[in-house]
């Protein structure tokens, strides 16, 4: 599995809410690697990823549009199936436009709910994931390569703690300048 060059590409899709699972447009083409076949043809499918799945599936759909040939035989194991033996293809997937990762061995699945590929562990792996739900809204960035360490934990440690400075005293002259005690002005209904 290889990616078309060595730059650095990324992408953000962002949710005018919170979204149960990521969803993203993506193309695939039959695989030229290793062959004397050369393809250009694509086929708009969308793509759901699943830090669950250890590879990635298509959808029997995709197999029969792009007229894959099997590379080989393998056992999968699903949420309701254990050892179940699928083929496997060799494909080339268009995460967007200038982001091809070549020669991803997949496999046929069922996905549902129109999904035609779920992206798993494989292509993941490749660089950084990171979904944020701030303000109630979903943003999902994928990144490859791998740059740095994201550790919410760390950053979080590395904020100063909250200090409770010492409280006005009662006898005091209040804080606001009026010259009274501050116990006769903004400390009243205090005790």
């Amino acid at each position: 599995m290889g990616l078309n060059n060595h730059l650095i590409h990324s992408f953000t899709i962002k949710s005018p809410g919170l979204n149960r699972c990521i969803i993203i447009p993506l193309e695939m083409a039959f695989s030229s690697k290793g062959t004397h076949y050369n393809t250009a043809e694509k086929t708009n499918l969308k793509g759901i990823w699943d830090t669950g799945a250890t590879g990635t599936v298509i959808t029997k759909r995709i197999v029969d549009e792009l007229k894959l040939v099997p590379t080989g035989i393998t056992f999968v194991n699903t949420a309701s199936e254990t050892g179940r033996q699928v083929n496997t293809y060799l494909v080339d997937i268009y995460l967007k436009k200038d982001l091809k990762i070549e020669g991803v061995t997949v496999t046929e699945g069922t996905i549902g709910q129109g999904i035609d590929c779920l992206i798993g562990m494989d292509i993941i792996n490749l660089g950084d994931f990171s979904i944020t739900n701030f303000k109630g809204k979903t943003t999902f960035s994928f990144r490859i390569p791998s740059l740095h360490e994201i550790d919410y934990y760390a950053e979080a440690q590395k904020k100063k703690p909250i200090v409770i400075e010492n409280r006005q005293g009662r006898n005091d002259p209040c804080a606001c300048g009026s010259g009274k005690k501050y116990k006769h002005c903004h400390g009243f209904n205090q005790s």
